[in-house]
């Protein structure tokens, strides 16, 4: 018995002592970050895609939202495509409405969407947003990889209440940035949404948790934002 135990002893030893060595020899795993060629070539890449159709942007949508919403087809433009979020990827932003009979599914308590209002600030302890029978919401579902909102894992999505007004358009970031030097600006992670809402000319953003709204004769400074889905508000490219 003494003899078995001493053996127990030993071998538990040199399983320590071998997985001591494995790691001062193993180098950690981490991914290096893309280099300013990298991104910029992506960037380019991402701006001659062709422009988004109608079939592949409803099958996005319901992949997204099944039959709870539905693109409003007499929005014109109804859907435009650009890398919203930076992260070299293309996304989609839709001009949706609730299907009939779903207001209960767009409103239930833990969605795949995040429905988020760019006009309001989300302080803890105030009533959920919720969506109404006549509302029109804009969907920005961010890409996944190459193949951007196109792929079947692109299911991220952010749903906008009173974010669609007229003459929907992309900009990109880094033409903004350039466009309004001298300017109080927001914290640019990608290309904006630029929109007439409410008779005011603006752009939307991505800011982190949600997305915001920039109206260059208001706007003083970003509000303080915490991180999602592993980013974190203030970073760049």
């Amino acid at each position: 018995m003494k003899v078995k135990r001493k053996s127990l002893v030993t071998a538990f030893a040199l399983l320590c002592v071998a997985q001591v060595g494995c790691g001062k020899n193993s180098k950690p795993n981490v991914e290096a970050a893309p280099s300013p060629t990298t991104i910029e070539a992506k960037q380019q890449q991402i701006a001659q895609l062709p422009p988004p159709e109608l079939n592949a942007v409803q099958q996005a949508v319901k992949r997204v939202f099944r039959d709870c919403a539905t693109v409003d087809t007499q929005r014109q433009p109804a859907f435009v495509a650009g890398d919203f979020n930076g992260d070299l990827s293309q996304d989609v932003a839709v001009i949706v409405k609730p299907a009939p009979g779903k207001l209960a599914e767009i409103n239930e308590e833990f969605p795949a969407w995040l429905l988020r209002d760019p006009f309001k600030l989300s302080v803890p302890g105030t009533p959920a947003i919720k969506v109404e029978d006549n509302d029109v919401l804009l969907a920005i579902i961010h890409g996944y990889g190459d193949s951007g909102w196109h792929d079947v894992q692109a299911t991220q999505t952010f749903l906008l209440r009173n974010a669609v007004g007229s003459n929907l358009a992309v900009h990109a970031g880094k033409a903004f940035i350039s466009e309004n030097s001298g300017r109080p600006l927001p914290r640019i992670h990608g290309d904006l949404i630029k929109q007439v809402v409410s008779g005011s000319s603006g752009y939307l953003y991505y800011a982190g948790p949600t997305y915001s709204w920039y109206d260059p004769k208001t706007f003083k400074g970003d509000a303080q934002v915490s991180s999602v889905h592993g980013r974190k508000a203030g970073m760049t490219r």
